[in-house]
């Protein structure tokens, strides 16, 4: 099937040309005009392009063979609020293949298809002389997960501008690692290999804002969530969390750049004991990596990023490392990373997000969209001292084809090596997906 798609996707087109970014389009008129658009200061999934920051003003998109809704078709634009509705559908299907020894350290994987994100939500941004944003989400939670509930709230805050600086507030992403600011469903990979060192969501304050004419963007909170899980707040671990990322190069008209960042992540305890535990890059499998409850103070922190674009090659990496100060276990150190190369096969570019910090979606130029070839290397090292928590080697290969500005239909081929406990564990794994994102 994807060798037709890829035949058809680089055909030439009789109309091809640069389509605008969707914020563009979506995003309510500012009060002044400016010479630059300017992005959202969260990017959400109702607008995938909505932070992208072009230079020009660009023809429509095509006409894609797999219709997008109308980018305006939902949107109230009244006289003092703009309200969008937020809409996230993504299916996979993940089919596993282990060997003797992965099956004696993790168990069987079953093949499994699954509701990834089912999502709704609203922004509403006020567009009074006091700018505040209000943005929630609630998702749908697969029947292994539910816990008693069809439903879980995911992103609930409020954004608050205090003259160049603003002010979120709510159960939010935490800033910290480049594989997180980011909407997992727009990264070139599948699905996140770092999850060991963050949390995906958290509930607490943060401040952002930008330096250097917009070419640097910066973060810094605190989030605890013990409102949320029912644990006192001194027993409930306080994290404190910064990153600053920009440009440190970049072409005239926004399409090549070189991204560089850093985060640090003050982690601590919950009651007394910290754990690192992440799945092999997917979302159905066991956790392969797990360092189990233990007794330890805290933990300090330390992401690189790294990112290079030009034209349609682009070249990402990131490195954690967490070192804890738990004596009882040696003042253990781990670590994680990866590098990921993409080439976007029918020629377009991932256009950067300056407040967020990060690449967007790949918006087709072409009627029957574009075809993105990906492949990364990630290590994630769990194993120091008496604590045994894995080191997991994963190989990612994948074609995405992106459809249109709203549809995507990826499937990928991953080879993880397991080394734990005495054993070195073989899984194969095969991830189909299709997601639709308003």
């Amino acid at each position: 099937m994807f060798g037709v798609l890829l035949s058809l996707a680089v055909a030439p087109a009789a109309a091809d040309s640069a389509p605008q970014a969707q914020a563009q389009a979506q995003a309510p008129p500012p009060a002044q005009a400016t010479p630059e658009p300017k992005p959202s200061p969260q990017p959400t999934p109702e607008a995938p392009a909505a932070t992208a920051v072009g230079t020009a003003p660009q023809p429509a998109k095509p006409n894609y063979f797999f219709p997008d809704v109308p980018a305006k078709a939902l949107i109230h634009d009244g006289e003092h609020f703009w309200i969008k509705p937020i809409f996230a559908v993504v299916g996979d299907y993940t089919w596993f293949a282990q060997d003797d020894a992965s099956l004696a350290q993790v168990g069987e994987q079953e093949n499994t298809p699954e509701l990834r994100a089912g999502r709704v939500g609203i922004t509403v941004r006020s567009k009074d002389r006091l700018k505040l944003e209000f943005y929630t989400t609630v998702d749908y939670q697969e029947r292994r997960t539910r816990d008693g509930a069809h439903f879980q709230l995911y992103d609930l805050q409020l954004r608050i501008p205090l003259g160049p600086v603003k002010l979120q507030i709510g159960k939010q992403k935490i800033p910290f690692s480049y594989e997180l600011v980011g909407l997992s469903v727009l990264l070139p990979q599948q699905e996140r290999i770092l999850l060991p060192f963050f949390p995906s969501r958290n509930i607490g304050v943060q401040l952002l804002g930008q330096l250097a004419g917009g070419r640097v963007t910066w973060q810094a909170g605190w989030f605890n969530d013990w409102l949320e899980t029912g644990v006192s707040r001194k027993d409930n671990a306080s994290d404190y969390v910064g990153r600053v990322s920009g440009l440190a190069w970049v072409s005239p008209d926004s399409r090549d750049y070189l991204h560089l960042g850093l985060g640090l992540m003050h982690r601590g305890p919950d009651s007394g004991e910290l754990r690192f535990a992440g799945r092999p890059e997917s979302n159905v499998a066991d956790k392969f990596t797990d360092t189990g409850d233990f007794p330890a103070n805290h933990a300090n922190q330390l992401s690189l990023e790294g990112l290079v674009s030009r034209g349609p090659f682009s070249l990402l990496g990131e490195r954690i490392e967490a070192r804890v100060d738990a004596p009882e276990s040696g003042d253990p150190k781990f670590w994680g990373a990866y590098v990921a190369a993409s080439w976007v096969l029918t020629g377009e570019s991932r256009l950067y997000n300056r407040v967020g910090g990060y690449a967007t979606a790949i918006v087709p130029k072409r009627r029957l969209g574009a075809v993105e070839l990906v492949a990364k290397y990630s290590r994630v090292d769990l194993t120091d001292g008496p604590i045994d928590g894995g080191l997991l080697d994963k190989w990612h290969f994948g074609v995405n084809w992106w459809a249109s500005a709203q549809w995507k239909v990826g499937l990928s081929y991953g080879l993880a090596f397991l080394d734990k406990g005495g054993l070195r564990g073989k899984t194969d794994m095969v991830l189909f997906r299709f997601q639709w994102l308003y």
